[in-house]
């Protein structure tokens, strides 16, 4: 089956900087795992394996209490480029057809969006989806085998999406783009 990986920063280990110096307020483990579990319910695709890639890795125990039957496992040290290539690569090497990434501050994403994206991919090893995000990056990257745009971007930036795109076109990618939708960095 197709993976949806979610990566998330254990609730209790801060993470959100963006939103919580927006408001002035110390990081709220309580918003942050509704987040996560808001995520997780609204990314339930009907025969998409869901896995939680947690950092760090000593608390995927913890995670995995929270998010029911989602498979945890602990994302690798380094930036967001390297955490997000080696859960993809892993999932991928680990028998998966595609893999689908997004992060766990997207709570209104829909079922229909994660299919779309899986459909896209499946069996199609030139396609690589990109949710693009308000803010110039994106919420969702999905691909069928580990594509070579997760280096010499600026995460964080208002540049993201196009890096990324220009990254994929170079490696030989058809990119495809989902609806844009917002992510929760900023109030």
């Amino acid at each position: 089956a197709p993976v949806l990986a979610v990566l998330t920063r254990a609730p209790s280990s801060g993470g959100k900087t963006r939103l919580f110096a927006a408001l002035r307020v110390p990081p709220d483990t309580h918003l942050l795992t509704a987040l996560l579990l808001d995520t997780l319910d609204g990314a339930a695709a009907p025969g998409v394996h869901r896995v939680v890639a947690v950092t760090p890795a000593s608390a995927c125990d913890v995670v995995r209490s929270m998010v029911g039957d989602a498979e945890v496992i602990a994302q690798p040290e380094g930036d967001l480029g390297v955490r997000m290539r080696a859960t993809m690569a892993a999932l991928l090497a680990g028998g998966a057809p595609a893999v689908v990434v997004i992060g766990s501050d997207l709570p209104h994403i829909t079922p229909a969006v994660i299919v779309e994206a899986c459909v896209r991919v499946s069996g199609d090893p030139g396609a690589l989806v990109l949710g693009p995000a308000r803010d110039g990056g994106y919420y969702l990257i999905a691909a069928s085998r580990v594509p070579d745009v997760f280096s010499g971007i600026t995460w964080g930036g208002a540049r993201v999406l196009t890096q990324t795109e220009q990254a994929a076109v170079a490696d030989g990618y058809r990119v495809y783009h989902l609806p844009m939708m917002t992510d929760v960095d900023t109030p």
